[in-house]
């Protein structure tokens, strides 16, 4: 019976978190770990990409296949006041942040519920822990809304962005959240470090007014490997107070 792609995942697995295999080793090639575990190619490269997804390795085209360094995982805490909560491992974490200006159109329509050609401004959070991607997230506000935030951001979920809201006056009274899990786009995977055949945990947050408007949309993305996200019900009504 052939040995399937899972056997070799686990036995890769077990000698990298032994640190039978250190951090920085290259692994064998391909065609050594082929004919160790007595796999094709095809099914030693599944494994990899698990391994990869899981960060657990990290490809480079030319050189081959290297073992990162251990990363903790990232926790996305949601809350109707997520913002005042830090991820844990948020201090090992390095954000970097994009801004974009452009017109809203196709899905951003019906999900921001503005009209086609509406200015919006994008900002892209990558976040990076020991130089390896965590988590990522596009943040999308109504030009006419945007203070232009330009502090270094605490948090990789854009959360800088509702405080910035509030300092202004602008009270959010209700967060939705929307979670699916699916493949990334070829984007999306070159961004996060991940195959796009590693699935990833996407959260669509909407925060809205007393009114109902949107003020804020927000799509979280998190590698199944490296981040876990934590569903709480917080009451508002004691955070106001408390303020």
């Amino acid at each position: 019976m052939a040995v399937r792609y899972t056997h070799v995942v686990d036995e890769l697995r077990s000698r990298i978190k032994s640190g039978a295999l250190p951090a920085g080793d290259r692994l064998p090639s391909e065609g050594e770990l082929a004919a160790t575990y007595r796999v094709g190619l095809p099914t030693l490269r599944r494994a990899l990409d698990v391994l990869q997804a899981e960060g657990l390795i990290e490809k480079f085209h030319g050189r081959g296949n290297f073992v990162r360094p251990p990363i903790r995982p990232v926790t996305y805490v949601s809350g109707c006041d997520a913002q005042t909560v830090q991820p844990a491992g948020s201090s090992l974490l390095k954000v970097d942040v994009r801004v974009t200006e452009l017109e809203a159109q196709g899905g951003l329509l019906p999900w921001l519920q503005v009209p086609a050609g509406t200015p919006l401004v994008e900002r892209v959070y990558l976040s990076k822990q020991a130089g390896v991607p965590c988590s990522l997230a596009r943040v999308y506000v109504p030009r006419v809304l945007d203070g232009g935030a330009t502090e270094v951001p605490q948090s990789p979920w854009g959360d800088d962005v509702l405080a910035q809201l509030f300092a202004r006056g602008v009270r959010l009274a209700a967060t939705r959240e929307r979670t699916v899990a699916r493949f990334p786009t070829a984007e999306e995977a070159e961004e996060l470090h991940v195959v796009t055949r590693a699935p990833v945990l996407v959260i669509e947050r909407t925060s809205t007014d007393s009114d109902g408007r949107v003020l804020v949309g927000s799509l979280l993305l998190l590698p199944g490997g490296r981040a876990e996200a934590l569903f709480a019900t917080v009451d508002c009504r004691n955070l106001e107070e408390a303020r």
